[in-house]
């Protein structure tokens, strides 16, 4: 687990530019993935004096303060950072996308929940994150449990955009009459 930097190098607002690498925040942590169009940019000067996390494809972004649980599964982009809000989870003797099933899963939520140190803020330490008990069979369950919910999350994807398309059609409708 690799935590953002919070030192004197913390990123600022006059550091953020149009184009260079993501530093990605808990908003643009979206229905587990990362939205890089909402994501801040910080060039390769300012990502270089960062001693926090260095994202690399197949890493699990997930949220220790606010919005407690939220994650995403990095398989949009090679390289980034994260606030000071997130850690960078990277699957170690695991399956990443299994990994990233069973946060999104009760067994995370149950501990999550005993474990919150917020009072005015929800609030989890890395190290309480850390010790989650998580269920961990052989290697090859691993992927085949992993692949199946990314499978059901894609059709239910597609399902929900093809409601979106026929809501919107029918509202059309409705607006212009039919004659």
């Amino acid at each position: 687990m690799f935590n953002g930097d919070r030192g004197i190098n913390y990123p600022k607002d006059s550091d953020m530019v149009q184009a260079g690498i993501p530093f990605v925040n808990a908003g643009d942590l979206q229905e587990g993935k990362v939205n890089l169009a909402t994501a801040n940019k910080i060039t390769r000067e300012k990502f270089d004096q960062l001693g926090g996390a260095k994202i690399k494809r197949g890493d699990i972004l997930y949220c220790l303060r606010g919005t407690l649980g939220k994650n995403a599964f990095v398989d949009n982009f090679d390289e980034g950072t994260v606030a000071s809000s997130l850690v960078d989870i990277r699957p170690k003797n695991v399956d990443a996308q299994y990994l990233f099933t069973v946060l999104n899963s009760d067994i995370e939520y149950r501990q999550r929940i005993l474990c919150d140190e917020g009072a005015a803020q929800p609030n989890l330490s890395a190290r309480n994150l850390a010790n989650f008990d998580i269920p961990v069979p052989k290697i090859a369950e691993q992927v085949k449990i992993g692949r199946y919910f990314e499978s059901l999350s894609n059709i239910i994807t597609l399902h929900q955009r093809k409601e979106y398309g026929l809501k919107t059609y029918e509202n059309r409708s409705i607006h212009y009459g039919t004659f």
